[in-house]
């Protein structure tokens, strides 16, 4: 009996868009959930690089965040099959005005 899985992988925004080395991982997670047509969780923690970074806003943060999710779904994930989530906004409305003190 074959045990059930999920594929999990996130992303830290740190530039307006991704690169070759960030590409690399994506189409091989990509080509995973395909083959095994599983899902796919994809985390996004814009809070810890914002806390990371000094010289970050937090709206140049999330504007970061933005664009990278549209690359991230540019690699054609099963949108049926992946859910992608922010750190600051899965915890809602206090965790981002927590992070702005």
């Amino acid at each position: 009996k074959k045990e059930p899985f999920y594929l999990y992988t996130g992303r830290g925004p740190s530039a307006e868009a991704l690169h070759l080395g960030h590409c690399v991982p994506m189409l091989f997670t990509a080509w995973l959930q395909k083959a095994f047509d599983v899902p796919l969780v994809i985390q996004i923690t814009d809070d810890e690089k914002y806390l990371y970074n000094p010289s970050y806003t937090w709206e140049e943060t999330l504007r970061m965040r933005d664009n990278n999710i549209k690359d991230i779904i540019a690699f054609g994930f099963d949108p049926e099959k992946t859910f992608i989530f922010c750190d600051s906004e899965y915890i809602r409305q206090m965790y981002s005005n927590i992070l702005k003190t």
